[in-house]
């Protein structure tokens, strides 16, 4: 909980309900995450970018519901969560991507 000098931050997770999946099944996503600052006069919202850090956003003032995709409030544990996994995800996919092509297996009826 924030001491007295610092404003309260609310996160927020945006979420892809995929449809489509037989018998009514769905499957939820999260795609991103917003958080909003109580600053004076008007709050602050940041969202989260692909580098993983917070750049301004006005996507909780433009939300339109039932329009645009959801989002649900999320605890500052829970968002941490996400983007320790997020980071977990991108380090193995680079780690997959610069790894060196095995050579082939040498048939030794050819050599």
């Amino acid at each position: 909980m924030p001491d007295n000098n610092e404003p309260a931050v609310r996160y927020f997770a945006l979420i892809d309900d995929e449809r489509g999946w037989p018998e009514g099944w769905r499957a939820r996503r999260i795609t991103g995450l917003v958080r909003r600052t109580d600053t004076q006069p008007l709050p602050t919202d940041e969202a989260l970018g692909r580098d993983f850090t917070w750049g301004p956003t006005e996507y909780l003032q433009r939300y339109r519901r039932g329009i645009d995709e959801p989002h649900e409030e999320i605890s500052a544990e829970s968002a941490e969560r996400f983007i320790a996994s997020w980071r977990a995800s991108r380090a193995s996919s680079e780690a997959e991507r610069t790894r060196p092509a095995s050579n082939p297996p040498v048939d030794d009826a050819q050599a």
